[in-house]
């Protein structure tokens, strides 16, 4: 479907790996996603050779571990680069999304189509930014504490993005706009 960028000013792709009249099937992707897992790498190896060579130099002892915080904070970063998110609609049945790490990890969340109200493209403030998301107002019992579910919350397309998104998941769900 085209290059997008983040509300950040990462650079994404979006796809429309399938379209038919009850099933879509959205991916959008950090395009960047190896380089920044690579940076982060090298600060973790970065951090680790300094506090060997200051334990060599200095005879640090164990209690100087608070060195490594900064390595496990890299590691955890590390593990945490979105690679992309994917949406599968059904028609009759429900919404997946899927949010793929480049490490391999895949997590899933599957809100049942009974339960989606509507979706809707709303305006939050995310880091004393005003940002664009796309969100799913959810109804009954079993969405009673969570009853607004954010879709693509980790890459954070920007607005020209969730637009298209918007518009093809109201195309399958034929939703009417007021």
């Amino acid at each position: 479907m085209g290059i997008f960028w983040t509300s950040a000013g990462k650079q994404i792709q979006v796809k429309l790996v399938h379209k038919s009249a009850n099933v879509l099937h959205l991916s959008v992707e950090n395009t960047s996603a190896d380089e920044e897992r690579r940076r982060m790498l090298a600060f973790v190896l970065g951090t680790l050779v300094c506090f060997a060579i200051c334990v060599l130099l200095f005879r640090l002892s164990t209690a100087h571990a608070v060195f490594l915080l900064p390595a496990l904070i890299f590691g955890y970063l590390y593990s945490n680069v979105i690679r992309s998110e994917q949406l599968v609609l059904v028609k009759d049945f429900a919404l997946q999304c899927s949010t793929a790490y480049a490490n391999g990890t895949v997590r899933n969340s599957l809100i049942p189509i009974e339960y989606i109200q509507d979706i809707i493209i709303n305006e939050v403030f995310y880091n004393l930014k005003v940002i664009f998301v796309l969100q799913v107002l959810t109804k009954g019992n079993l969405f009673r504490r969570k009853p607004i579910i954010t879709l693509l919350q980790h890459l954070k397309p920007g607005l020209s993005c969730l637009k298209l998104v918007f518009e093809e998941i109201h195309a399958v769900l034929e939703i009417e706009d007021c």
